[in-house]
């Protein structure tokens, strides 16, 4: 039986809902399908990664990603208008960084990554207070 990191595609709805400023790092990014809470902010409570950035305009949405990979074309083209996109050719690091928390692991926020391969991830206090600055510290990636 295969577990998934299916709470993965939650924590980011949810994050883009109540977070002013997210960060999400993958190296390989694909418009996948979130789940949300129950608001007032969207229209659904399932949107396409592509679909909930375009929608949460008030959301500050950076993607790190490797900027080398074909297979992130796709989604670069979806969202580089509603949301900064910073190619990191390096990449290996995947999280989903807010002011408050960070939710660190294994999964790229892609299909697989969030339904099919076992994945091992974690929620963490962002002890830096601010996503840019852990982002400045753990990753070693000015914003």
């Amino acid at each position: 039986m295969t577990r998934s990191s299916n709470e993965l595609a939650y924590f980011i709805g949810y994050t883009l809902i109540h977070a002013d400023r997210v960060v999400l790092v993958s190296p390989w990014l694909s418009d996948v399908e979130l789940r949300f809470p129950v608001n007032d902010q969207i229209s659904r409570r399932e949107l396409l990664l592509s679909e909930a950035v375009a929608e949460l305009t008030d959301t500050d949405i950076t993607f790190l990603i490797n900027g080398t990979e074909d297979h992130n074309d796709y989604i670069k083209s979806r969202v580089e208008r509603n949301a900064t996109i910073v190619d990191v050719p390096d990449l290996h690091a995947k999280a989903v960084i807010t002011d408050d928390w960070v939710y660190a692991g294994s999964a790229n926020i892609t299909r697989r990554g969030l339904l099919i391969n076992r994945e091992l991830c974690k929620i963490v206090t962002n002890d830096h207070n601010d996503a840019d600055t852990y982002v400045q510290e753990e990753i070693h990636i000015s914003l």
